[in-house]
């Protein structure tokens, strides 16, 4: 693994964490459904980057990326940004 995948994951990590914790806590403080939908797609994909972030120290944990796994997760982080914000 090369210096800039190390990067790109490390960094997805953290923007997604940084996203999921802004969103999360105004979702708290207005308590509006459609940012509490739009932060469990923004966990989802923090999720997803402590898997891939574990998979540079644990060859064990790297295994269990797989594309099905990657596309499954981005689909259902996508659907609940899709209910975050249609009309109601």
């Amino acid at each position: 693994m090369n210096e800039i995948d190390i990067f790109l994951r490390l960094a997805f990590l953290g923007l997604t964490a940084l996203m999921f914790v802004l969103s999360m806590s105004a979702a708290l403080k207005t308590k509006e459904m459609k940012l509490i939908f739009a932060a469990i797609g923004f966990g989802i994909f923090m999720i997803e980057g402590i898997i891939l972030a574990g998979g540079i120290f644990n060859d064990g944990l790297e295994s269990l990326v797989t594309v099905s796994f990657l596309v499954g997760a981005n689909f259902v982080a996508l659907v609940f940004f899709y209910l975050s914000i249609i009309k109601r």
